[in-house]
This record gives C-alpha cells, sequence and structure tokens, in this order.
C-alpha cells in the first residue's frame, strides 16, 4: 500500500468484508511467508525481518533482500491492485 487512498481504502474493504474471495486467496499465500506475523491487531508483514526471493530470512539488511513492509494484511490484501513486497 502506497498512498493514504490505499490505506484507507483496504481498512473500508476490511470494515465492509469487501473483496472476500481475494482476501482468503491473498492471505493464504502471506500465512506460508516467513514475514507472516500474527498481532494483537491481526497479521503483518513483519517489518523487522529481510527477506529474498528465495525465501531467505534475514534480521539486517543485505544485498538483494527487502524489507517486510510493516502492512496490516486483513486490510491489504483486499485491495485489488496492493503488490506483495516480493511478487507473491
Amino acid at each position: 500500500m502506497g498512498s493514504i487512498l490505499d490505506i484507507i481504502n483496504g481498512h473500508v474493504n476490511e470494515a465492509l468484508n469487501g473483496n472476500e474471495d481475494l482476501f482468503e486467496r491473498r492471505l493464504s499465500i502471506c500465512k506460508k511467508c516467513p514475514l507472516y506475523k500474527e498481532t494483537a491487531l491481526g497479521p503483518i508483514c513483519n517489518p523487522k525481518l529481510y527477506i529474498d526471493n528465495n525465501n531467505n530470512i534475514s534480521t539486517t539488511k543485505k544485498e538483494g533482500f527487502v524489507k517486510g513492509c510493516g502492512c496490516r494484511l486483513n486490510a491489504k490484501t483486499r485491495v485489488t491492485y496492493s503488490k506483495c513486497i516480493i511478487n507473491k
């Protein structure tokens, strides 16, 4: 999610159960990712970890690794044009 409008759109969809099929399909992919983290506010893409395209994880920044975005997945996965940081 990039702009504030994207974030608002995701939260509105979450509150109204919008894009439920898309949400379920995407969240099932997220749950298999090492960056998936359950929190009190729901699942997030763990911003304390880094990942590469081969699902290798690091706790420090390394070449070829990207940082978890920190997004609340219950909202992000409902926005049709949102993208995973590693294109999953």
